[in-house]
């Protein structure tokens, strides 16, 4: 198992490396990430490299047996690169240039800086390319981080003309395509076009927007492609990964993943839902970085201690450190990286804590993190490469995101939570879920579900059709088929191009406001809960109604219905459902489909349940997230692997507990 820190020996005197070297090996530490922000330490004038203080570093942690990620060092391009072209800049869609001082502060589509990556990208890799110590790169840092994608500098400009002139050939096909007779934008040739900058009012055309968030997305991936290409070439051997950011949107990152060896995830639970952290949220990420490629991955950045930049937030305490760690295994991750090793005493990260305080000796973390490795060394290669065998499938289309951050049609709705919504229901109620792409095969799952899929993807239509008919479950929500892929209105009846598999019509919808719900019914429930968001009124020409409103113009008509497809059923949700409406309907949809929850185990709700499964064996994770202990049920007599005993009936988890059962598939 890869177990380990981000190291930067650049920030401390090089009679420390053995000490720091010695104590990671003492705590079961075997990799460490090197040198991603290391660029002018690397080459401190054009052309001058100066490698030997890597090269001590890697020998001083190969005595140790500890292994190396290398980081290509471009996302922090040297104040002399940017003295020498300050064109390489970002521009934000005011006009104002970002300078230096912070980090990626770089365009993507700047030939200069592609000169200066290409020359420290090919150095690196000659240099590192068979060394037995060096066993993976990382590309560059956090792509789409901190809002660092778009750029509308002059050189995005002309990169975004050539794009839509590769992808429209004609300027009248862009003309109408995008619509452009509105407000007489009529292009008479794409050198015209300019970038969705900032205007007075500041609302562009649609599919211009759109097609901006999916040039900058691929203006990413290309540049990730320049470094990949290089890597691939010169170190065939050595696998390259990206640390990405979960549901973080500038860019797509199932086309970023594509061409990497695996995946990677930077986690922590701390900061990004630091009001009221929610297991559930770092659960998601966790999932959707699993989703990418459809395989387990890496965490290569892992909260290790209080995050903090001019701020700090809240500490870990005893046993969440181990808590979270055991949660990213149980959602696929097959290698642990904390960040980082040892806090640093100067720049803007000074409060970003490690596992070692400032000065280095160590501590509770350490001790947690040491402990910690050492239970994963034995479990690791028991579960490594195994998945959670999920029958459901939630679909996460990030240009039907893009849309609705466009065009929200609601004041205080997003896209992210209806997926959450969605996800939050299956995590509750202990179901497995992957995370995927449309162009997932669907046939793998028994569930497929496609939250606000506004935007009909050619094909798309066509494959839920046969999958339907074969006897899969689709489910579909508000707004679905509502626009064409170039983002303008489908002048068909909604819900568009899947009418004909829903088998409704809907003649009539509106808005709620925050706040503002509507009261539905099933058959079996009076009050089946509450929609939200929004309201469609249904005409079940050939679907089955499931649930009614309640109240309103519209009351006694459809909320949700359900439709015989072939073998299959597709499903309806005309409301952005609450808790209560969500458990209604998609109990209906599971009980139909037959979905199948984990089982072994039964917990109360602050105990979170996954699942590693192989063809022999499962593996059960119950992982408790309050600060209290909780009792379980288990349904047989099980091994518990972490403690190495059999445990039956009722169970004690501590506080911030952890328990690893295994049973026969």
């Amino acid at each position: 198992m890869n177990f380990g820190v981000c190291y930067y020996p650049e920030h401390w005197p090089e009679e420390r490396w053995p000490l720091d070297a010695k104590m990671m090996r003492e705590a079961g530490i075997n990799v460490v990430r090197i040198g991603e922000f290391s660029w002018s330490k690397l080459e401190r004038r054009a052309g001058e490299y100066s490698f030997e203080w890597l090269d001590k570093s890697l020998s001083i942690l190969a005595a140790e047996g500890i292994r190396v990620v290398l980081g290509t060092p471009t996302a922090t391009p040297p104040k002399w690169i940017m003295d020498r072209h300050p064109d390489i800049y970002m521009q934000d869609n005011k006009g104002v240039v970002r300078g230096f001082g912070h980090r990626r502060h770089y365009c993507y589509n700047n030939p200069n800086y592609h000169v200066h990556v290409q020359s420290i990208v090919t150095a690196m890799a000659e240099r590192y390319a068979h060394h037995e110590n060096v066993i993976a790169w990382q590309i560059d840092n956090e792509f789409g981080c901190t809002d660092t994608t778009r750029c509308y500098c002059s050189n995005c400009r002309t990169a975004f003309q050539q794009w839509l002139e590769s992808k429209y050939g004609d300027i009248d096909n862009l003309n109408e395509q995008w619509g452009t007779v509105f407000w007489s934008q009529i292009y008479n040739a794409f050198t015209e076009i300019e970038l969705p900058a900032y205007t007075v009012f500041p609302l562009h055309n649609p599919g211009m927007e759109l097609d901006f968030r999916r040039f900058s997305s691929d203006s990413a991936v290309q540049f990730q492609k320049l470094q990949l290409n290089i890597l691939h070439a010169v170190a065939p051997s050595q696998p390259v990964t990206h640390n990405m950011m979960g549901m973080f949107n500038e860019i797509d990152d199932f086309d970023l993943s594509k061409e990497l060896d695996f995946a990677s995830l930077d986690t922590y639970p701390n900061l990004m839902f630091a009001d009221k952290p929610d297991p559930r949220d770092t659960a998601l990420n966790l999932d959707v970085t699993r989703g990418f490629k459809q395989a387990n991955f890496w965490v290569m950045e892992h909260q290790s201690g209080p995050p903090g930049g001019n701020i700090l937030f809240p500490t870990p305490k005893p046993g969440e450190l181990r808590k979270w760690t055991y949660q990213s295994v149980a959602h696929g991750a097959d290698a642990i990286l904390y960040f980082r090793w040892r806090t640093c005493l100067f720049g803007a990260e000074q409060f970003w804590h490690g596992l070692l305080p400032h000065d280095g000796n160590p501590g509770r973390r350490y001790e947690e993190a040491a402990r910690t490795g050492e239970e994963l060394q034995r479990l690791l290669p028991l579960i490594e490469g195994l998945s959670s065998q999920a029958e459901v499938a939630i679909i996460r289309s990030y240009e039907n995101e893009w849309t609705m951050e466009i065009q929200p049609q609601t004041y205080e709705h997003r896209y992210s939570r209806q997926l959450m919504a969605y996800y939050k229901h299956f995590y509750d109620n202990r179901i497995p879920v992957d995370v995927v792409s449309d162009e997932c095969d669907f046939e793998a799952y028994k569930l497929v579900v496609l939250p606000h899929y506004m935007m009909a993807k050619p094909g798309v239509s066509e494959r839920l059709e046969r999958y339907t008919a074969a006897g899969g479950t689709v489910v579909l929500d508000i707004r679905a088929g509502t626009k064409l892929w170039n983002n303008r209105m489908d002048d068909a009846p909604l819900p568009g191009a899947f009418r004909e598999l829903l088998g409704i019509r809907i003649t009539d919808y509106g808005t709620l406001r925050q706040g503002e719900s509507r009261r539905i019914t099933t058959r079996d429930e009076e009050n089946a809960g509450s929609g939200t968001i929004w309201y469609d009124v249904i005409n079940a020409e050939k679907a089955e109604p499931i649930a009614w409103y309640g109240e309103d113009y519209m009351a006694g008509t459809p909320a949700a219905t359900r439709h015989s497809f072939g073998q299959g059923n597709a499903y309806y949700f005309g409301i952005g459902a609450d808790p209560d409406g969500m458990r209604s309907l998609m109990g209906q949809v599971c009980k139909s489909a037959d979905i199948r929850p984990i089982t072994e185990v039964t917990a109360p709700d602050e105990v979170e349940l996954a699942r590693r499964s192989g063809s022999t064996q499962r593996f059960i994770f119950a992982i408790n997230h309050a600060g209290e202990e909780r009792t379980i049920e288990l349904a047989a007599p099980m091994l518990e692997l972490i403690s190495d005993r059999m445990l039956e009936g009722t169970a004690v988890i501590p506080a911030y507990g952890v328990y690893v059962f295994t049973s026969l598939s």
